[in-house]
């Protein structure tokens, strides 16, 4: 218990929250009469609970100091992206639950946005950089484009003119 409490806010959060969101799935998130549906019915909340026990397994890993390279991606942003996918999926899950829904729906699309709020809080004070979207307009070049010169204006040259 000692080691948990060494931890930073937000990644206590991020794991607390992630173990009530997934014992939350298993419970009735629609329900009428005797029938009810988890978050487990259908694609949508498949993939859900699939994103939430990845983010558990890969915030253990980090805990665990097991080094996982992904690429060119820093463990943080891979932290924030799976929490960030996980509350996106969570919520459209929740969406597509509309009619009957009980009371775990709500409360795991609270836990969902307060554990993807605590990553992306948590990766900020790591220092990790988050993608940035490129101008509309930029033509996908690495470079700043160079100012036209203006209609009509020549250069002077050096050689004498004829």
């Amino acid at each position: 218990m000692d080691a948990l409490s060494k931890l930073s806010r937000e990644t206590q959060v991020v794991l607390g929250g992630g173990v009530l969101l997934l014992i939350l799935s298993f419970f009735p998130w629609q329900a009428y009469s005797i029938f009810s549906v988890d978050e487990w019915h259908g694609f949508v909340g498949i993939l859900a609970g699939l994103l939430v026990i990845a983010m558990l397994v890969w915030e253990v890993l980090r805990l665990m100091g097991v080094d996982v390279s992904v690429g060119t991606l820093s463990p943080g942003l891979v932290s924030v992206g799976l929490a960030l996918l996980m509350a996106l999926f969570t919520v459209i899950a929740f969406l597509n639950k509309d009619t009957f829904r009980h009371w775990p729906a709500w409360i795991a699309l609270i836990v969902a946005l307060v554990v993807a709020a605590a990553a992306v809080m948590r990766a900020r004070a790591e220092g990790v950089e988050m993608p940035q979207a490129r101008p509309a307009g930029s033509g996908g070049s690495a470079a700043p484009a160079e100012p036209a010169a203006p209609a009509g204006h020549t250069e002077p040259t050096d050689e004498p003119s004829e």
